[in-house]
């Protein structure tokens, strides 16, 4: 069997370790502990979630969600090689964490590395539509920036539906490399 890579990136609250068990076919290891800091929820990863998926008779999928935190950054290490796709996660919020998603643009460095990519703004089911393109358009910007092609979707994931159809976009974009 094939076994592939995905790395879930994004600020801490952004949905990484719910979108792990929304897509895992076994039970996934989760690393949450109650956070020593505030940080906006009462548990955070403070290792790497995994998961997995199997994608068709000869294809199985890793998913590695990892903490938000710099301070974890050698968890990133770890996932940053190999990857199938990298999946950038941000909240979408009054002021969205932009310096955040640009340390993850140059620490995982996907247009260097040849990593497809896409972006999931997460928390937009209550989002004004105009508050949504504005804040695609300053991540499509911190891409060109960073001179990543990436798509940029609204994604739930405690949607299962939600979740899969970012996995197709994932499936699309490795075949056109």
């Amino acid at each position: 069997m094939d076994y592939k890579k995905l790395a879930i990136v994004g600020e801490v609250g952004a949905g990484k370790t719910q979108l792990v068990r929304t897509l895992s076919g076994i039970s996934p290891f989760e690393t949450e502990a109650e956070s020593s800091i505030v940080i906006g929820k009462k548990y955070t990863t403070v290792g790497i979630d995994y998961g997995r998926i199997t994608l068709d008779d000869d294809t199985a999928l890793g998913l590695y969600g990892v903490p938000g935190q710099e301070r974890f950054s050698f968890l990133w290490d770890f996932v940053n090689t190999t990857l199938w796709g990298l999946l950038l996660l941000i909240k979408h919020r009054e002021t969205p964490d932009f310096e955040h998603f640009n340390t993850m643009l140059t620490y995982f460095s996907p247009a260097e590395k040849n990593t497809p990519c896409i972006v999931g703004i997460t928390h937009c089911d209550q989002a004004e539509p105009e508050a949504l393109t504005a804040q695609a358009q300053e991540l499509k910007s911190m891409l060109e920036h960073h001179n990543v092609s990436a798509p940029i979707l609204n994604i739930d994931p405690r949607n299962k539906k939600s979740a899969l159809s970012m996995l197709h976009v994932f499936n699309s974009i490795n075949h056109q490399v």
